[in-house]
């Protein structure tokens, strides 16, 4: 609005429907509360549930790398170099990840394992 008598000012159009409300504006996908919830606790359903031991973590790796070398034999040259490259890696993760806490007849289980 402007005075009557002034010249000088020009009228802005104020159309309601153009105005711009504050904030972001909103998603045409955006989810609803439920669907962020059920993502929310599927992430919350990949989280580790306790912590890792040196058991657990022992034991783990035993199983990858009898997965890994299973049935080695049969399989070209090739794939079974890379296989055994693999299991070789998966000790040294283990090597790397228990090297303050190992017990060294499991290191020379797992490497004894690899190296078949």
């Amino acid at each position: 609005m402007k005075q009557p008598e002034d010249q000088r000012t020009i009228e802005l159009a104020l159309d309601a429907a153009a105005a711009r409300k504050r904030g972001r504006p909103p998603k045409a996908d955006k989810l609803s509360d439920a669907e962020r919830a059920r993502r929310y606790r599927a992430r919350q359903k990949m989280m580790p549930k306790d912590d890792w031991n040196y058991e657990q973590l022992t034991a783990l790796t035993r199983a990858e790398i009898l997965r890994l070398t299973d049935g080695a034999a049969a399989k070209p040259a090739s794939e079974s170099e890379l296989v055994a490259n693999w299991a070789y890696g998966m000790f040294l993760l283990w090597d790397r990840t228990t090297a303050q806490c190992q017990r060294a007849d499991d290191r020379s289980e797992l490497l004894a394992l690899v190296t078949v």
